[in-house]
């Protein structure tokens, strides 16, 4: 890959590192990774379960990314989509700060149920076709929960290249994405390790809503300031 716009390729990294903190996939991939051991599956098996379903979220978040570009530039309104990502990332942001400090006021940004109980239902299957479909069913879901920062980003590409250089700084885009996925695996390659990582999920992963919602304002204001 060769980027020249070396401000926007960095844009681009920081927003697809800001959007990946996102607790649904990494819970999705610390709970594979936990039935895995449990059922004393080989670390060959445990290592393909994970590589698929980390694929499996890349290519479905590109391929909404790239079709939102799509229909971006086919009806003329890439400034539109930037301003809108954007804004809608400050609302989506301040409202993760709704969701810590209180939790019990409205609804809470979340996977809807049956998306829910469909990933549980298919992680439970531990086959690498259920890896597959739980990578597409968590990539598509995540989209209504983060993907303000995607829509910001894809407007301000748009709005700055053509569809194809787009389409390079969208794969980076998704890899920064992934890249949190890729390190809790080689991280947690490890029963302990695994047992504690998902232990700290389940008891202060809740934070992370402080991180993405601090983020997701800077980055929202950020862009607009970019556009």
């Amino acid at each position: 890959m060769h980027f020249q716009n070396w401000p926007l390729a960095a844009s681009v990294i920081v927003s697809g590192l800001i959007d990946s903190f996102n607790p649904c996939a990494i819970t999705v991939l610390l709970l594979f990774i936990g039935l895995m051991f449990s059922l004393q599956k080989s670390r060959s098996y445990i290592l393909a379960m994970a590589v698929f379903y980390i694929l499996s979220v890349y290519v479905s978040y590109l391929l909404i990314g790239l079709g939102v570009m799509k229909l971006t530039l086919f009806f003329g309104v890439p400034h539109f989509m930037a301003y809108l990502g954007a804004i809608v990332s400050i609302i989506i942001g301040v409202w993760n700060l709704k969701d810590y400090f209180f939790p019990d006021w409205g609804f809470i940004i979340k996977i809807p149920l049956g998306a829910r109980q469909a990933i549980s239902q298919w992680s439970h299957k531990a086959t690498i076709l259920a890896a597959i479909v739980v990578g597409f069913l968590v990539g598509i879901t995540e989209f209504p929960c983060s993907g303000a920062i995607y829509l910001a980003v894809i407007g301000l590409l748009s709005v700055k290249t053509s569809f194809w250089n787009g389409f390079l700084y969208l794969l980076l885009y998704n890899l920064m994405f992934v890249l949190p996925l890729i390190i809790i695996f080689l991280v947690t390659n490890n029963r302990l390790v695994a047992e504690k990582i998902t232990f700290w999920s389940e008891t202060k992963g809740y934070a992370m809503k402080l991180v993405l919602g601090i983020t997701m304002i800077v980055l929202g204001v950020g862009i607009l300031v970019l556009i």
